[in-house]
């Protein structure tokens, strides 16, 4: 007898074996019997799903069979849910004939960038089972490979609550947390704000909104937890909760995925080859039935979107290898310190420049950040890089999102600014589900309120 089985590791993801003794073969994932098995770095181990099968052949077929399975798919296993497997199966037969679709240069949509916007435009179509091609260039210097991923429900040096933080929050949350469990990273963390007062005015304005009853702040009495780490005389507040999505392991393991798939055309984007008609769109021999931009900046010389009131606006910052700060909360005085997903590596930043001639790093930058340090920062630290991006951000902070008035097969979901990380899971959805089902949009997000100027 033989038995096919699923372990569920400490990391949550599945392992699928085989085996011929079942209570030895657990007892070696448990102990790391096996030093090389996919198991050994993700213990402790449960059993959640077994079957016997007397013919060693059909075994080997069942193991086969389950591992090239989707996460989804083991899961209604493991629960006995019938009507989920039956469902996914035939999904699996619907993505064979998307595949197919793509191979003949064919799809649903063509979408621009695979930056935050684009990732999770991608991802909702997916589960939309839409077909779909990302061109992109992977640049290096794109906003979206250079954001710390901060969420932060205030803004402003009067901490007021952010656009549809109340809404917004729970969702990234949520989102972030699934996307990291199917791909095998964590996508999201707490980081809370210990915003250091930089003078008594600030320490006075702050607790002003706490007296106010304003929502995500607070004040510490003590003051003094932080001083083996930092200088500060006046005192912190803390803003609660605060959320960093770890885009610099999201973003790239979703490229891995869509090249995986062959979603993805990694190269750069040729306007001159498009061709435009109300029903579909032609580029270098695809065709789809809609484009959309996810492009950023990029977006603001488009001729058909070209008269949106972008806004790019450049932003810097440095990254440190500082071992020896606890990683449990971002730091804030003048410029931020915001725990990466590697330990011991920080983000600081970051600038913002709505008027510059370049978007390369500059020394007048490196010297601010460097002279915070040194009279803030209590700990020993190495700049291990300096980076700079042009953020696409808009001139009234709201987003461009939905189908170009005149021209029904163009769409646009762009200018996020500096609250990608928040907008952009969050308006993906919605452009996802008017795409499919004609769900209407945000009033103040849809592009269609800019229909006067977009006819021009």
């Amino acid at each position: 007898m033989y038995v096919v089985y699923i372990l569920r590791c400490a990391d949550d993801s599945y392992y699928t074996g085989i085996t011929n003794d079942i209570d030895k073969r657990i007892w070696q994932h448990e102990t790391g019997y096996f030093t090389n098995c996919f198991t050994y770095k993700r213990r402790p181990v449960r059993l959640v799903w077994q079957k016997w099968i007397e013919n060693s052949t059909e075994a080997l077929n069942l193991e086969k069979q389950i591992k090239g399975w989707s996460r989804k798919k083991k899961a209604a296993l493991i629960e006995n849910d019938i009507n989920q497997l039956k469902m996914l199966s035939n999904r699996k037969k619907e993505d064979s004939a998307n595949t197919l679709r793509q191979a003949q240069g064919n799809v649903d949509y063509l979408i621009i960038g695979q930056g935050i916007s684009g990732t999770w435009l991608s991802y909702y179509l997916e589960k939309e089972n839409k077909s779909f091609l990302i061109i992109d260039n992977n640049n290096p210097k794109a906003p979206s490979r250079l954001a710390a991923g901060i969420i932060n429900p205030v803004t402003g040096r009067r901490h007021v609550e952010t656009w549809m933080i109340d809404e917004l929050l729970p969702n990234t949350w949520n989102v972030y947390t699934q996307l990291g469990k199917e791909l095998g990273i964590k996508g999201i963390s707490q980081k809370n704000v210990v915003d250091f007062f930089p003078s008594p005015q600030m320490r006075l304005s702050f607790q002003h909104r706490v007296d106010e009853n304003a929502p995500y702040v607070s004040m510490n009495e003590s003051n003094s937890g932080f001083n083996n780490y930092f200088n500060y005389e006046f005192g912190y507040g803390e803003i609660v909760p605060v959320y960093t999505a770890h885009l610099e392991t999201i973003i790239p393991a979703w490229r891995a995925y869509l090249k995986s798939k062959n979603f993805l055309l990694e190269e750069n984007f040729d306007l001159s080859l498009l061709n435009v008609s109300a029903e579909k769109i032609e580029y270098n021999g695809i065709t789809a039935e809609k484009i959309i931009f996810c492009d950023g900046i990029a977006c603001s010389s488009n001729p058909y979107f070209k008269n949106l009131p972008f806004a790019g606006n450049k932003g810097e910052a440095l990254l440190l290898d500082i071992p020896q700060l606890p990683a449990d909360h971002i730091y804030k005085k003048g410029m931020m310190l915001v725990p990466l997903a590697t330990p011991g590596q920080w983000w600081m930043g970051s600038a913002y420049q709505w008027d510059f001639d370049d978007i390369e790093p500059t020394a007048a930058f490196r010297e601010k950040a460097e002279q915070i340090l040194k009279q803030w920062l209590k700990l020993p630290y190495t700049i291990t890089g300096h980076i700079a991006s042009n953020r696409p951000a808009t001139l009234e902070r709201r987003p461009f999102v939905g189908l170009h008035p005149q021209h029904p097969s163009l769409g646009i979901l762009n200018g996020m600014g500096t609250k990608g990380c928040s907008l952009s899971p969050f308006f993906a959805k919605q452009l996802a589900e008017h795409l499919v089902y004609n769900k209407p949009l945000i009033p103040e997000a849809d592009v269609k309120r800019f229909a006067k100027i977009l006819s021009h």
